[in-house]
């Protein structure tokens, strides 16, 4: 007898088992009997979801991609500011922003967490998928030594450079040329209070004009008010 009709007989079964039974009683049997078979289903169609969700990703252009570190006071919540930029970007379906704020980095640290976001990092920048970080001042005091960054007075158009001149953080780079390394976000639509965070991009992107547009919007606030 092959699995088909096995299949088929074992159902028959079950049908004359359930007909004499109360509705409770029917539904009893079904949740005891099917409740391996339920999960299976439940696991194959959340893998099938992923899946699927994966291969959307990978369709989508991506317009900018930023990580936002250390962010105990979620400042940068990355599913609302994803979904407000690709608002003020106008993007297509096809298109995406891509935010994460689900990272925290420690220096000398061994907690797998941190050791985990430190090498997300460390492999995006690698791979130059990453443009932007946004982290604490310690950590962009320490990147600035190991990481390739724009110098943001020359990477930004003389006008926003020039409104920006007070927020730019100059460090010396991995080749002790003192640059604008940073932005201070002290100031932008995310500051609640004080905010120690700083935003570095990195000088291999090639999304230049959607990183200025973002900083544009960090900072249209600032500019708007009297």
């Amino acid at each position: 007898m092959n699995p088909f009709q096995k299949a088929k007989k074992s159902l028959s079964k079950d049908l004359a088992t359930l007909k004499p039974l109360s509705f409770s009683q029917k539904l009893r049997f079904i949740l005891d009997y099917y409740r391996g078979y339920a999960f299976i289903l439940f696991c194959l169609v959340l893998a099938g979801f992923y899946l699927w969700d994966v291969w959307m990703q990978t369709r989508r252009e991506t317009v900018l991609e930023g990580f936002f570190t250390n962010d105990e006071a979620n400042l940068f919540p990355a599913d609302q500011i994803s979904k407000e930029f690709s608002r003020v970007l106008n993007l297509s379906p096809g298109q995406q922003v891509v935010f994460d704020d689900s990272l925290y980095v420690q220096k000398g640290s061994s907690i797998d967490y941190h050791t985990a976001s430190q090498s997300k990092i460390v492999a995006y920048v690698s791979a130059r998928e990453l443009d932007f970080l946004v982290t604490t001042r310690e950590l962009t005091d320490y990147y600035s030594q190991s990481l390739p960054l724009c110098d943001l007075e020359k990477f930004l158009p003389p006008n926003l450079a020039g409104r920006l001149k007070d927020h730019l953080y100059y460090l010396p780079d991995s080749n002790g040329v003192t640059k604008a390394c940073a932005v201070s976000l002290e100031g932008s639509r995310f500051a609640k209070g004080e905010n120690s965070h700083y935003l570095m991009v990195f000088s291999y992107t090639q999304r230049r004009e959607a990183m200025i547009r973002f900083l544009e919007y960090a900072f249209e606030e600032e500019e708007a008010s009297p």
